[in-house]
């Protein structure tokens, strides 16, 4: 897969998210070697999620308390 970042010179329609890319935007252009297909995508596509979750996840905080020393915070 070769991929490139281009600005657009007309308006072309995302292959990700099927909203436009307008003129003079920068986008994604893919291409695989064996084949004539260029596919366009955003740079940051507007349909992609906008959170990711991090693995491992962090452990949380420990509070010491007087009745057992050790608690956890759960948030």
């Amino acid at each position: 897969m070769h991929e490139k970042i281009r600005m657009a010179n007309r308006a072309r329609v995302c292959d990700l998210c099927g909203q436009m890319i307008h003129p003079g935007e920068r986008y994604r252009a893919v291409r695989d070697e064996y084949s004539p297909i260029e596919y366009c995508e955003h740079i940051r596509c507007p349909g992609a999620p906008t959170a990711a979750i991090a693995d491992p996840r962090p452990t949380p905080p420990e509070i010491r308390t007087n009745a057992n020393n050790r608690a956890f915070c759960m948030a």
